[in-house]
C-alpha cells in the first residue's frame, strides 16, 4: 500500500469545524460520539507506552546483520536471531510497554464501532487507490456477489475530492465512502494525523470500518470467485479469520515471542512447515538436544505458523477477534521503526501483514492459514527473463476442504506413526497436493506489480509500446478462469486480462467516470490506448 499525505493541524483543525455527512458511520457531536471515545482512550493507551528510545537510538538498539555474517540453512533458533543485533535495553524497554498495552486494552472491540450482524468487504481509496478500489468492486459484483462494499477514505481531504466518486458513483454498486478521522475523532487525529501512512491504513481500514465481518482487499486485488459464502461456512464459523500464505517463510524474531509473553516450547514439534503433526496435547518434548538445534523455530510448538502471511485479503469476525485487531493495530502503528523489523528480520515481504497472525497467536484466538501455495502469473520481457505481475491465491472453503481430506483425517487415523514418518507423508503432500497449481479453484488474483492502472502503462518505457499505442506483452500470459457459479453474466471461461481491460475500457472511455487519479491526463489519448489495448487482447490468434 502507498502513502498517503495527510493534512496539515491547521488543515485538519479547519476540517474539523465542518465534519461530512458520509458513508454508514454518521455524524454527530465528534466530542460525544461513543466510537470517537473508544478510540481516544485505545490510542490513549498506546501513546502512554511508547518505546521512549529515540529514532537515532532505536536505529543502534536494532541493526540488520549483513547477510555474509548470518548463519544459513533454515530457520532455525540460531539462525534467526543471527539476522539482527537487539540491544538488551530494547528488548527489555519493549517487553515492559508490551506487556502494559496488551493488560490496558480492551478484551475486545467496542459495539459502538461495527454494526452487529453486518457482514461486507472494505477497500482503501484515495487517488489512486480509490481508482484501483473501484475496478476490484466491479469485480467483486460480477462474480454475484451481494455484500455491501465501504472504500476508507484516509482523511477528510480525500473524501472532498472524490464527493462525487463517494455520493454518486458508489451508491449504484451498494458502495459507500467511510473517512478515517470521521471514526477515530478528533482528539487521534490530532496527535496521530502525521504517523499515519503506508502499510498503517490496513489496520485502520479493518478497524473503522462498520462491518462486524469483514473480507479486507487491497485495492488491486481482484476476485474471480463470489467471496460471499465464506462467512456462512463452518470454517470461518469455525475459526473466526482466515489468512493466506506469502511466498516466503516466517522469520518472526524468537524475540518476539518473549516479548510478547508467548511461551514456545523449544523442545517440542508441532508441524511440518504449515502441517500439523499428530503429537500429544502436552509439554512433553518430543526432540532431543540434537534436533532442538535443527528444527525451524516456526515449527514449535507456541510460535506462529508458517508460510508468512501475504495480507492482499483478510477474512475476520470483529466480534470474535477484537483482541486480535486491536494488538495488530498497536503493531502497526509503532510498525515501521520497530515491529515490522521484528516479525521480518530484514527479508522480503516486510510490512503489514505478519502483524495479524503474531496478533491472534498473542490474543490466543484461532484462525485458519490457507495451505494452498500461490499461483504466480506474469510474462516473458525481451530479455527473456519472467516478470511477475500478479499473485493467485487460492479458495479457503475448497483448500480447507482439501486439507481436512489429505492431511486432518489421515492424521487421526495414523496416531501412533513415528514423527518423522509423519514427517516425510507432508513432506510428499506438499510437494504433490498443495502446490501452487493443485486442484484447488482460484479465489483472488492480487495485481501487484505493475497495477491496472492506465496512466502508469503510459510512462512504462518497459512496457508501453509507442508504435502500437498499446502494451509490449500480455502481462497475464493468457489466464483464464472460469465464472463462478453466481457471476452475473452466466458461466463459461474468462480471459483475465482482457475482462479487466474491457472494464477499464467502459469505466473511463463509455461511462466517463471520473477519477481524480486520471485529471491531469489527456483522456481522448488514454481512450486510445485502452481502446488499443482491449482490440489487441481480443484478437482470436491471442
Amino acid at each position: 500500500m502507498s502513502k498517503f499525505t495527510s493534512p496539515q493541524d491547521n488543515e485538519w483543525e479547519q476540517q474539523l469545524k465542518i465534519p461530512p455527512q458520509v458513508g454508514n458511520s454518521g455524524v454527530g457531536d465528534a466530542h460525544l460520539r461513543p466510537v470517537n471515545l473508544f478510540w481516544s482512550n485505545v490510542f490513549k493507551i498506546f501513546e502512554d507506552n511508547v518505546v521512549s528510545l529515540t529514532k537515532s537510538d532505536l536505529s543502534s538498539a536494532f541493526q540488520y546483520i549483513e547477510k555474509s555474517k548470518q548463519k544459513g540453512g533454515s530457520n532455525t533458533k540460531e539462525n534467526l536471531l543471527s539476522k539482527a543485533y537487539i540491544s538488551d535495553e530494547l528488548l527489555n524497554e519493549i517487553k515492559s510497554k508490551h506487556k502494559k498495552v496488551f493488560d490496558m486494552l480492551p478484551e475486545g472491540l467496542s459495539s459502538a464501532t461495527y454494526k452487529e450482524g453486518t457482514t461486507g468487504v472494505v477497500l482503501i481509496g484515495g487517488s489512486k487507490f480509490s481508482w484501483l478500489s473501484y475496478l476490484s468492486l466491479l469485480a467483486l459484483r460480477r462474480s454475484g456477489s451481494k455484500l455491501p462494499v465501504e472504500i476508507i477514505m484516509p482523511t477528510f481531504k480525500d473524501y472532498q475530492k472524490e464527493l462525487d466518486f463517494c455520493t454518486k458513483t458508489l451508491p449504484a454498486l451498494d458502495a459507500s465512502c467511510v473517512v478515517v478521522p470521521d471514526i477515530l475523532g478528533p482528539s487521534v487525529m490530532l496527535n496521530w494525523q502525521s504517523k499515519f501512512a503506508n502499510y498503517q491504513f490496513k489496520s485502520l481500514a479493518l478497524v473503522t470500518c462498520s462491518f462486524q465481518n469483514v473480507l479486507m482487499l487491497d485495492s488491486d486485488n481482484i476476485l474471480i470467485d463470489n467471496p460471499d459464502e465464506i462467512f456462512q461456512s463452518k470454517l470461518y464459523q469455525d475459526y473466526g479469520m482466515i489468512t493466506w500464505p506469502d511466498y516466503w517463510e516466517r522469520t518472526i524474531s524468537p524475540s518476539f515471542y518473549d516479548i510478547a509473553g508467548v511461551k514456545v516450547n523449544e523442545k517440542k514439534r508441532v508441524r511440518y512447515n504449515r502441517f500439523p503433526l499428530n503429537v500429544p496435547l502436552t509439554e512433553d518434548p518430543n526432540l532431543n538436544d540434537e534436533e532442538v538445534e535443527s528444527v525451524p523455530y516456526h515449527d514449535l510448538d507456541g510460535a506462529v505458523p508458517n508460510l508468512s502471511t501475504e495480507s492482499g485479503q483478510l477474512v475476520v469476525n470483529k466480534a470474535t477477534h477484537g483482541k486480535t485487531l486491536l494488538l495488530s493495530l498497536y503493531y502497526n502503528i509503532y510498525g515501521p521503526n520497530l515491529f515490522y523489523k521484528f516479525f521480518s528480520l530484514g527479508e522480503m515481504g516486510e510490512g503489514d501483514k505478519d502483524t495479524f497472525p503474531a496478533a491472534a497467536i498473542v490474543a490466543k484466538q484461532k484462525y485458519y492459514h490457507v495451505k494452498s501455495y500461490i499461483q504466480t502469473f506474469g510474462y516473458i520481457n525481451s530479455g527473456g527473463n519472467f516478470q511477475g505481475v500478479s499473485m493467485g491465491q487460492k479458495n479457503p472453503l475448497k483448500d480447507f476442504e482439501l486439507f481436512e481430506e489429505k492431511v486432518v483425517t489421515p492424521g487421526y487415523n495414523n496416531d501412533k506413526k513415528p514423527l518423522n514418518d509423519q514427517i516425510e507423508d507432508l513432506k510428499k503432500l506438499l510437494s504433490e497436493t498443495f502446490h501452487n497449481r493443485n486442484e484447488v479453484p482460484l479465489f483472488a488474483i492480487h495485481c501487484n506489480y505493475p497495477k491496472l492502472d492506465p496512466k502508469e502503462f503510459m510512462n512504462r518505457e518497459d512496457l508501453y509500446d509507442p508504435e502500437n499505442d498499446r502494451l509490449k506483452y500480455k502481462l497475464f500470459n493468457g489466464l483464464t478462469y472460469q465464472k463462478a457459479p453466481t457471476a452475473i453474466d452466466g458461466q463459461g471461461e474468462v480471459n483475465f486480462e482482457l475482462e479487466q481491460w474491457s472494464a477499464i475500457h467502459k469505466t473511463v472511455c463509455d461511462d466517463k467516470i471520473e477519477f481524480v487519479h486520471f485529471k491531469d491526463v489527456d483522456h481522448s489519448k488514454m481512450c486510445e490506448f485502452i481502446k488499443n489495448q482491449v482490440k489487441w487482447l481480443s484478437l482470436k490468434d491471442n
